[in-house]
């Protein structure tokens, strides 16, 4: 709401938004963050948001948050991401949407209103990634808050899940510590095409302060909440920061909008194509407004995304350019298995980006000279050849 905006005086805390994009993404915030941890500028994030395959990382995140050693730079940041690897390493989309389908034991939830394939998408996380968490869980003393974005198809608005809090603006906020990660993760990354939206039911009581006026249409929306991807409100994640906070580090990991000569003449290719443009031009005005707020000095930060020219920073060294970009714009955003080369190429763009970004935007943030750091892979950085080859099959 418009009174929730801080004025620039009254803003604090640096938070860090991490978009949707399936693996692709997950893969290319791992890179950002190892950046991030190196500099010494991870540890003092006060927010952290996330939209669909970000919400895979940041869940894991929040996982490794407490077994982390070292006060500014995580010594054994090398656990983490080995786990999300491994878990990036699955096919965690075919399962849910043909095979557990098909099982016997599943087709009574999956004829009932309430249960979906998305549940099946859930269990893959209960099972694989965040096993027997809770929102509650994420709850670090003197660390971050962890915030994952699902869209309310219902009210048409950025839903927000976090240790203290649930719901969106329109029908009011629940504290619900007990709902698992899982499900929450699975909410803000039901890619809409591929999974149908997740049912949630709460007692409507315990949602106050909504702004639709109608108190029992309130209740209504939220004894029954359907929920779906965050990246259809808004795959960066600004949502539940923009208004407030000093500082916001936006890493992008969606798929650039790529131009078609032949966009398909039947319904359906015409319809997904139209169902492409509006997301675009949706996501291009979410960017040009956030790096308009940063010139205007709203707040302080940057942005960098995965079709990012590193070119395009004042101060930047090795990255990726020509056609290791241009392959890495067309990676596919899917939930399936991603094979190391590929992982390391995007972790490597998410490294270099960061690191650009940060030394030409964000430098009072942290310390003079910059630690230097260790790309994931510094061959597959130097070498475009080799890291085109990595990425021969990534479309």
């Amino acid at each position: 709401m418009a009174s929730d905006y801080q004025p620039k005086s009254d803003r604090k805390g640096i938070a860090l938004c991490l978009s949707g994009g399936g693996f692709r993404a997950s893969l290319f915030h791992l890179g950002s963050l190892r950046r991030l941890n190196e500099v010494g500028l991870l540890s003092q994030v006060n927010t952290i948001t996330s939209v669909s395959g970000g919400s895979i990382t940041n869940a894991l995140l929040a996982k490794h948050w407490l077994r982390f050693i070292g006060d500014k730079i995580f010594a054994n940041f090398a656990d983490f991401e080995n786990d999300l690897r491994q878990f990036c390493a699955r096919d965690i989309r075919t399962g849910p949407l043909i095979w557990e389908r098909l099982d016997p034991r599943n087709w009574a939830s999956l004829i009932s209103d309430d249960h979906s394939a998305t549940d099946l998408l859930a269990q893959q996380y209960e099972d694989h990634l965040v096993p027997k968490l809770t929102l509650g869980d994420t709850a670090v003393k003197n660390g971050p808050k962890f915030i994952f974005c699902a869209s309310n198809l219902q009210t048409g608005v950025s839903f927000e899940q976090s240790f203290n809090r649930i719901g969106d603006y329109q029908i009011g906020y629940a504290q619900v510590p007990e709902m698992r990660l899982s499900d929450a993760v699975a909410a803000s990354s039901a890619f809409p095409i591929a999974f149908p939206p997740l049912i949630l039911k709460f007692e409507p009581d315990k949602f106050h302060g909504g702004k639709i006026p109608e108190p029992e249409l309130r209740r209504q929306l939220s004894r029954r909440i359907a929920l779906t991807d965050g990246g259809v409100y808004d795959n960066l994640g600004l949502e539940p920061v923009w208004k407030t906070h000093k500082t916001v580090l936006c890493s992008d990991g969606g798929k650039p909008f790529s131009i078609a000569s032949d966009p398909g003449e039947m319904i359906t290719s015409r319809l997904l194509r139209s169902q492409e443009v509006i997301g675009s031009q949706a996501l291009a005005l979410r960017k040009r407004w956030l790096v308009s707020s940063f010139e205007m000095n709203v707040y302080g930060g940057s942005y960098w995304g995965t079709g990012t020219e590193i070119e395009g920073y004042p101060k930047h060294d090795r990255g990726y350019s020509g056609d290791v970009l241009e392959a890495l714009r067309q990676v596919r955003t899917d939930l399936n298995v991603f094979k190391p080369g590929e992982q390391l190429v995007l972790m490597n763009h998410g490294w270099a980006l960061t690191d650009a970004a940060i030394k030409s935007y964000c430098a009072e943030l942290v310390p003079e000279p910059l630690p230097s750091g260790t790309p994931p892979d510094s061959r597959l950085l130097d070498d475009s050849v080799a890291a085109l080859q990595a990425l021969r099959d990534s479309k």
